[in-house]
């Protein structure tokens, strides 16, 4: 790892250049496993010392662990042969060496040690000789097992030495080590998938780094870095590393290693028969192998990328070799998840046979971790064709994910597969079969006309009382209840869904997904109705039994996307960050598949808590992972969301260009949709005065879906939110019968600004504040302050303008001025910020200042913000001392 991107170990270098500037004897011994960075601190003390000190630099090796003085020999050319085994001649010699590079500047002598666990034991006498005496000191590298040198460890415990252990990076230091070395803003989630492949390891994640550039699966758009596709252990960097370090061992600990990384977890008494203990021990006591369970547990590599870059070294000849010789001494049932992929993928990789019920097995739970070139290998190597509609299913849904809608459709319409009625198929492939067709643009009357004709074909001369017939026809039916929804046809959905629910009863094989759809759908008409309260019950319960049934495919996308919209529109933040954590709960792949998705609904989160620095920061870069994948279809959302926070942070260069690219997605639904519309005229309005707002008002007169109290307060919160006086009015009528803390707030706020009460202010952003909405809590605190102070009430106003000021604290981001910052000077007052301020001054309140100037309330509230920021200061209060300077 290069010097200039060692981070995150501030701490551990000011103590080190503490111990070794001081008189008398010093030394740190940094400790660590291998790649975690102490080579690269040790060479940080080293340059920084340069300056002060003579460096001489000693690297134990394994080679020369066993030569008496071996890693001294550069430093001991001139001493006669005579001599060599002499450890006074040999530290004379030394300190001679030393006295010619100093030159007589009389400056100390620095000792840099790497891998001192290699050193032989004589040389680690000289070393500690030369500390004791207070003649040099001394910076040693060691990892943990086998440990530092009996020598130098008796430095530590005399009080000579510190020990510093080096720990793994944490996600924060991740992000910044991540963004030195690409020189950009790197994807939150981006982020998230390093830190978990490299587990914080620097050197690793320089290896990913490296490798996913140059693979193309870490790309750069629009000033952003992205992964779009999966983090590879094959990439020539890695290779180089482990290759490395896999040379210095010995045959038999090679072999060993090749064993465990194709077959791991590997049973220990099994690797014991095969290398021999000691082999195996040597390999513990190096950091290459490690147990999974504690002593005694299965053996797998020390890091699975050291694991998955062995694999690739090895040839497929060698590969079934060694699994022909192992193949009677592992378990037949592989007792983890992890051991059934890797076994079945060390099969396809080698060419061996496997059994479809197997290949079917893995090939279902790959496409579930999103593991999708091993799902398509296995599935695509099933040959039975009672099990080949379940295999297209498996490998539909990876197309899907990836955004190949077309092949999606394709395999699930082999043989009428998406309606099948043998319960023993992976459950939701209509579902995925009508996202599909919706998702590449197909009309919903033909969806529905293409379901029921191959429900024709499928139920054939069957009579009605078979249950066959019956099952079928549910599945029809939750297929056209589905292209309801999507198309905002909720009058419809709600009766549907009651004549669903009362033909369920109370048994058949699709009893659970029939269950699991009819809560889904009922949690998304619920959130449109403006009862998200009950929605997340619907959405909870469904999770559940989600959780209880692990044979339904794409159900969880399905569940977790109307639980998350749910959520958010109850104002449950909690709820929402833990439905969203779940796209990546099985596999860190989520991230990429989902990232885009995930980061758009938590930047909507932090919009409603007005929280516009940290939802400007996700969802900018969510619409670049967007457009590379987007398997729950909220592109249009994400981008909408993105240009309005560009628009309310005024980046206006941002959202110009966020504006010339937002689209409709074909598959996002009526709902997502029409919130991404919302967005959109809001941020119009907000980058060009008059364009978006007229609209909005309209809206809820051009159709029933606007109407809906779900979608309508939304549309009156932005309202509000842009200058929309008129607009509280209407929340207040609108929020009142919904449930949840976000409608509650906001009905609070809208009946204080309707009676312009000073203590409905503060009580409207006591309930803000307690619903986790720090934004307009300060807001409210803030008119509360305001009308306090018009009301001669000087106290009030005062506890007013503190709880405003605690509640912009929590915020985190650019709303928070702190007192001592300078004014920007560079972006003088607009000649309307000029008036609004001056008029401010001569203590007119903002109701007052807009019945004069004749604009809203919000107008003048919005340009004071900007002339706070302008002036360097916080308050209306500092405004006066600001103008005179």
């Amino acid at each position: 790892m290069q010097a200039e991107h060692l981070v995150g170990r501030d701490a551990e270098l000011e103590l080190a250049m503490e111990i070794l500037r001081q008189e008398g004897a010093g030394a740190v011994l940094l400790v660590a496993d291998s790649g975690i960075g102490k080579t690269a601190l040790a060479a940080e003390i080293a340059a920084r010392l340069a300056g002060e000190m003579v460096v001489m630099r000693v690297h134990g090796s394994p080679a020369l662990s066993a030569v008496p003085y071996g890693v001294l020999a550069p430093y001991l050319l001139d001493l006669p042969v005579e001599q060599a085994t002499s450890p006074v001649a040999i530290l004379r010699e030394f300190w001679s060496q030393f006295e010619k590079r100093r030159g007589g500047e009389g400056a100390r002598l620095l000792l840099i040690v790497d891998d001192a666990h290699d050193l032989d034991e004589g040389s680690t006498q000289i070393l500690a000789e030369l500390v004791t005496a207070g003649w040099a000191r001394l910076v040693a590298t060691s990892r943990p097992r086998p440990g530092l040198p009996a020598a130098l460890l008796q430095l530590w415990y005399d009080g000579l030495a510190e020990r510093l252990e080096l720990h793994p990076l944490d996600k924060q230091t991740v992000t910044e080590l991540a963004e030195k070395t690409l020189g950009g803003t790197v994807m939150s989630s981006a982020v998230e998938v390093l830190h978990s492949a490299s587990e914080g390891n620097p050197l690793l994640l320089h290896c990913l780094l490296e490798d996913s550039k140059s693979e193309g699966n870490l790309v750069r758009r629009n000033g952003v870095w992205l992964l779009t596709r999966a983090l590879s252990g094959s990439g020539e960097r890695l290779a180089e590393v482990v290759r490395n370090r896999v040379l210095r061992t010995s045959e038999a600990e090679r072999e060993a290693m090749y064993i465990i990384a194709l077959s791991e977890p590997v049973p220990a008494a099994v690797l014991d028969t095969q290398v021999g203990r000691d082999t195996v021990r040597a390999l513990m006591d190096s950091r290459l192998v490690l147990s999974a369970n504690g002593a005694g547990g299965p053996l797998k590599m020390w890091h699975p990328l050291y694991g998955e870059a062995l694999r690739k070294i090895v040839s497929p000849a060698r590969s079934l070799q060694i699994r022909q010789r192992m193949e009677q001494q592992l378990p037949t049932e592989p007792s983890t998840e992890e051991g059934l992929l890797r076994m079945v993928s060390w099969a396809l990789d080698c060419g061996a046979d496997v059994d479809d019920e197997r290949l079917l097995q893995a090939a279902f739970l790959a496409a579930k971790l999103l593991q999708n070139p091993l799902a398509l290998a296995a599935a695509g190597k099933v040959r039975s064709e009672a099990l080949r509609p379940r295999a297209s299913a498996v490998m539909a849904m990876v197309h899907y994910n990836d955004g190949d809608y077309r092949s999606a459709v394709g395999l699930l319409e082999e043989g009428s597969g998406f309606l099948d009625a043998d319960p023993s198929r992976p459950l939701g492939a209509g579902l995925l079969w009508a996202a599909a067709r919706i998702a590449a643009g197909d009309p919903s009357a033909d969806i529905v006309a293409d379901a029921r004709t191959a429900a024709k074909a499928l139920i054939g001369d069957r009579e009605i009382s078979d249950p066959v017939v019956r099952q079928v026809e549910r599945h029809v039916r939750a297929l056209e209840l589905a292209v309801l929804a999507n198309d905002g046809r909720y009058e419809e959905l709600r009766e549907g869904l009651d004549g669903f629910a009362e033909a369920l009863g109370d048994d058949g094989p699709d009893l659970a997904m029939n269950r699991i759809f009819l809560l889904a759908m009922q949690c998304e008409l619920l959130t449109v109705e403006g009862q998200p309260g009950q929605a997340l019950e619907a959405g909870r319960e469904a999770l559940l039994l989600l959780e209880n049934d692990n044979d339904l495919l794409y159900f969880s996308d399905f569940v977790l996307l109307r639980y998350t919209l749910a959520a958010l529109e109850s104002g449950d933040w909690v709820a929402a960050a833990t439905g969203l954590d779940r796209y990546a709960a099985g596999s860190a792949m989520g991230l990429i598949y989902f990232g885009g998705g995930i980061e758009a609904l938590k930047g909507m989160s932090l919009l409603r808590q007005g929280r516009l620095e940290q939802a400007t920061e996700l969802l900018t870069p969510a619409v670049e992972a967007l457009r590379v994948r987007d398997p729950l279809q909220l592109r249009g959302l994400g981008n909408a969301l993105a240009f309005y926070a560009a628009a309310k942070s005024g980046n206006t260069l941002l959202a110009r260009r966020l504006e010339s690219e937002q689209r409709a997605a074909a598959g996002a639904g009526a709902f997502v949709e029409a919130l991404a519309e919302l967005f959109r005229l809001a941020g119009q309005e907000l980058l060009s005065k008059g364009t978006g707002l007229q609209k909005l008002c309209q809206l809820p007169e051009s159709g029933y879906l606007h109407r809906l109290p779900g979608i309508l307060l939304q549309n009156l919160v932005l309202r509000a939110e842009v200058g929309d006086v008129q607009a509280m009015e209407s929340i207040q009528e609108t929020a009142s019968p919904m449930d949840g803390g976000w409608a509650a707030g906001w009905q609070s706020m809208a009946a204080a600004q309707l009676r312009g009460d000073g203590q409905g202010f503060v009580n409207a952003g006591n309930l803000l504040a307690a619903s986790g909405m720090p934004g307009p809590a300060a807001v409210a605190f803030d008119r509360a302050a305001v009308t306090f102070d018009a009301e001669g009430k000087r106290p009030e106003a005062r506890q007013a303008a503190v709880l405003r000021d605690v509640s912009e604290a929590s915020l985190g981001d650019a709303l928070v001025h702190e007192p001592h910052t300078e004014a920007d000077r560079s972006v003088p007052l607009t000649r309307r910020e000029q008036d609004i301020v001056a008029l401010a001054v001569s203590g007119l309140t903002d109701r007052q200042i807009a019945e004069k100037l004749m604009v809203s309330v919000r107008t003048v509230e919005g340009h004071l913000y900007r002339s706070y920021a302008k002036l360097g200061i916080r308050r209306r209060e500092d405004l006066g001392a600001a103008v005179r300077h």
